[in-house]
């Protein structure tokens, strides 16, 4: 009885060995260092924001500007593409911007809310940080 007790002893060490050891052989091959991947790691700027400037387009960059000239360019050319506006002016005043809206002479009087609703649209999407007033003349 005590001999059977050894042999179950030593064959529960020598299986616990065995896991072991395989359990260190599989770690040190899970951490080789062996770069077999194409992937080239990134650094970012050193740009004091963690390079948070090269990755976030919201950001913007030195050489960029956020004033009411470019901002009025950048407004008229959002609703370039709008159709039934043949041309605009922008004003600002504070947080707001109001835009007047040059209607194509073709458009019909029915016409002219939904236009100034896809100009307003078009204009509150892009440019969030301002509160946008579209009026329309002909």
């Amino acid at each position: 009885m005590l001999a059977q007790r050894n042999r179950v002893r030593t064959t529960f060490a020598l299986a616990l060995t065995l896991t072991l050891s395989l359990a260190a052989i599989g770690l040190q091959a899970g951490c080789g260092n062996r770069n077999t991947s194409s992937v080239k790691p990134q650094s970012y700027a050193d740009d004091g924001y963690m390079g948070r400037t090269n990755a976030n387009p919201h950001i913007p960059g030195r050489h960029m500007a956020l004033n009411y000239n470019n901002d009025a360019v950048l407004i008229q050319q959002a609703i370039r593409d709008v159709p039934g506006v043949r041309g605009s002016s922008v004003t600002f005043n504070g947080a707001d911007a109001y835009v007047t809206l040059k209607l194509a002479p073709s458009l019909g009087d029915r016409q002219v809310p939904t236009v100034e609703r896809q100009a307003a649209s078009v204009l509150r999407f892009n440019f969030p940080r301002y509160n946008i007033h579209v009026s329309s003349m002909r």
